[in-house]
């Protein structure tokens, strides 16, 4: 049925690129419609439409919502060795970037480690160093394997299996060692509405706090902050987000479950818009409220999903079949105000841009920020109809009127004899 308000259906194209307003390119995006405001009244409501959206994945898969770790160990003075190790709560991330296979993601896994187990045995007893090294054939992405044109990996013998699992060992240089006390790693998944959290004697941002490496890498998410100086290593060791064992210089690192089966955590992005209110699970809200209820209502207006293209580019593109509307109650619509989340109401990642990621010499840092003065940025298009309400509330409603007919209506005695 033809909406009687048609005509008054207007598009509006958005580019966030440079675009002159309050937020950023992705974040808190404010659109101003001022003397081009779209109304509505009382017979009519306004519908709100994402018709078509577009962002270049212009950021890395493993970034600081993903990458964090905390490794804990107890000091302690290893008598049969004369090893002596520090004290150790240390954050550890893991390098931003795209990898294209699990095994190059575990090999990152075990050069950060061994950087911080490294810098936790004392200069005050021998020397040691460890060795920190995917853990065999059977736990990571096929023990002999090649990487064919597409970066896919193929295997190269009939035994071989994909179990995604990490499996890592860090082997102590000074055979006689033994890790009296036991390597504790915690996968933090605390959100920001249960306050900050400190580790080591520093504050930890939210995204490191509340991270998604637990799902990266197939381990067990830690929802409490241990503290070293009051829990036991019993208490930690519970929490830890892997398998963790130790047989003489060994400690055994394995992963609970297959890692992420894409080597990212954002196959969707939210667009939000102050003036939606639909409703989701509790969970999406979690960076910015703390809700008792299951069910909360939500500023989401439509999700996005990654789509991979044929050249290998990557973009978060609005599906053509689907169309997110939502139907306001205000008359009146004059600003907007739009954001680009993840599932957990957290804004793109970005704090990896921009900064020396160790390849090239001579790198000269910017304080400049890609969400502001470089190419994370998106574009899309709303539809704004006025449509009808068939009940009008302010009209005071009855029975319809009575039909009129005329009275002394001159009648045909020629009988209706048509052929049918």
């Amino acid at each position: 049925m033809a909406n009687k308000y048609d005509s008054s259906t207007r598009y509006l194209f958005i580019n966030t690129e440079d675009y002159p307003n309050q937020g950023d390119q992705i974040n808190n995006i404010k659109l101003n419609l001022a003397n081009d405001s779209f109304e509505s009244d009382d017979d009519s409501l306004i519908k709100l439409s994402l018709t078509q959206f577009n962002m270049p994945k212009n950021f890395y898969n493993v970034n600081d919502t993903n990458n964090t770790f905390r490794v804990i160990q107890s000091g302690f003075t290893h008598a049969g060795s004369g090893v002596v190790i520090d004290a150790c709560d240390f954050k550890m991330k893991i390098p931003a970037g795209d990898y294209l296979t699990s095994r190059q993601l575990i090999q990152a896994f075990c050069d950060s480690l061994k950087i911080v187990l490294d810098a936790h045995v004392s200069s005050s007893g021998n020397a040691m160093t460890y060795t920190v090294a995917p853990n065999g054939d059977a736990t990571f992405q096929y023990g002999s394997a090649v990487i064919n044109s597409n970066a896919r990996v193929i295997p190269t013998a009939s035994a071989d299996i994909n179990t995604r699992l990490l499996g890592v060992t860090v082997t102590a240089s000074v055979s006689d060692f033994r890790f009296t006390k036991p390597i504790i790693i915690h996968s933090l998944h605390i959100s920001p509405t249960a306050g900050s959290v400190t580790t080591g004697g520093a504050v930890l941002t939210a995204d490191e706090q509340f991270n998604d490496s637990a799902m990266l890498f197939g381990g067990n998410r830690c929802k409490i902050a241990n503290d070293p100086t009051s829990d036991t290593d019993a208490v930690m060791t519970a929490n830890n987000c892997f398998s963790i064992s130790n047989a003489d210089n060994v400690t055994t690192i394995s992963g609970y479950y297959p890692m992420n089966t894409a080597l990212h955590t954002l196959p969707y992005v939210y667009l939000r818009c102050n003036v939606v209110t639909n409703s989701t699970t509790s969970n999406f809200e979690n960076s910015s409220h703390n809700h008792s209820s299951p069910i909360v209502p939500s500023h989401i207006l439509a999700k996005i999903e990654r789509r991979e293209m044929q050249d290998g580019s990557i973009y978060y593109r609005s599906n053509d079949e689907v169309v997110y509307n939502n139907f306001l109650t205000q008359n009146r619509l004059s600003e907007l105000q739009f954001s680009v989340t993840d599932d957990k109401g957290r804004v793109i990642p970005q704090n990896n841009l921009g900064i020396n990621m160790g390849v090239f010499s001579g790198y000269t840092g910017s304080n400049k920020k890609i969400n502001i003065d470089g190419n994370l940025f998106c574009d899309f298009t709303l539809k704004l109809e006025r449509v009808a309400i068939p009940f009008q509330p302010n009209v005071l409603q009855g029975f319809s009127d009575p039909i009129r007919k005329t009275n002394n209506v001159v009648q045909s005695n020629v009988p209706n004899n048509r052929c049918l």
